[in-house]
């Protein structure tokens, strides 16, 4: 696995500093994952399929990739749109919340920037808020480019990813979680989506779920107590290492995305891959906001 193509949208990140100051930044989950898989794994090819607009926000963000060593022949420039934004709220305990503004938001029409069929890759990543933000007709276009892709010998990654302010309905959502499920070679599910999207309240009932398609790799993030990794002939149950200095949990789930995603491609098994992903995570949560600055080094790989 050399070649990795990420699909999602990357937006203006205020984070509230007092009660007068905020401070921008970039992200968005893929996004996150993407520059956290570079950084992890400066060897492998990572590009960014998304839209971005012309403005002068947006050629920081184009710059921003560039710096961060990601391949920018994919991102797409709209003359009329521009860049979502949204605004982080983080509570004494580093959980957080979202206010969001994406309405103008040029990643919500990217599929239709995209002519004929997508590059080949290695590896083609993708989450819930990935589909939740496009139109049902895009949604429609990507399954059919994600199975030409895979017929092609390309492996797709699935993040679940649900945010509920983002679909008409949970309906809604379950039919098009499950169409990406079901085109999913290893899924990256979140213990609190798949109870929040479909009611299940525990992770024996998330494998059976799963279990309902091909899929090569389950991992279950579990919060803080562990990672649950299931493969077609195995599973195992990786504890994860408390963390004491929480500080932001903003990228925690795309950051053991991107750890878990660089050490398979580098050749662990499963589960030192999980392990490695939590580490990931466990720094970056350290940080304030979804991106930790460029000099401070992730765990080695």
């Amino acid at each position: 696995m050399n070649h990795i193509v990420i699909f999602g949208e990357c937006m203006i990140e205020l984070v509230t500093l007092s009660a007068h100051q905020l401070a921008k930044s970039f992200a968005g989950d893929t996004f996150n994952t993407a520059v956290y898989l570079k950084r992890c794994a400066p060897a492998l090819q990572v590009h960014y399929l998304t839209a971005i607009g012309s403005d002068a926000q947006s050629d920081e963000l184009y710059h921003f990739m560039q710096q961060e060593k990601l391949g920018v022949d994919l991102v797409h420039r709209s003359a009329s749109r521009h860049l979502g934004l949204y605004m982080v709220h983080t509570d004494n305990t580093g959980e957080r919340s979202f206010t969001y503004w994406r309405s103008e938001s040029a990643a919500t029409q990217t599929l239709y920037s995209v002519d004929g069929e997508l590059p080949d890759t290695d590896l083609f990543y993708l989450s819930g808020i990935s589909v939740a933000i496009l139109d049902d007709t895009q949604r429609h276009m990507l399954v059919d480019k994600l199975t030409a892709l895979r017929q092609r010998g390309c492996k797709i990654v699935f993040d679940l990813n649900y945010r509920p302010a983002l679909w008409k309905s949970p309906d809604h959502a379950r039919q098009w979680a499950d169409r990406f499920y079901a085109m999913a070679d290893i899924a990256l599910s979140g213990v609190d989506d798949h109870a929040q999207l479909y009611a299940h309240q525990s992770v024996s009932e998330i494998v059976t779920h799963l279990s309902r398609f091909s899929i090569e790799e389950q991992i279950i993030k579990n919060g803080a107590s562990e990672v649950v990794v299931n493969t077609q002939s195995d599973s195992w149950s990786v504890p994860v290492e408390p963390v004491e200095n929480v500080v932001d949990t903003t990228a925690a789930g795309d950051a053991f995305n991107a750890g878990y995603l660089a050490a398979r491609g580098k050749g662990a098994d499963p589960v030192s891959a999980a392990k490695y992903g939590a580490k990931v995570a466990a720094f970056v949560i350290g940080y304030p906001g979804a991106i930790t600055p460029p000099e401070k080094a992730l765990p080695r790989l």
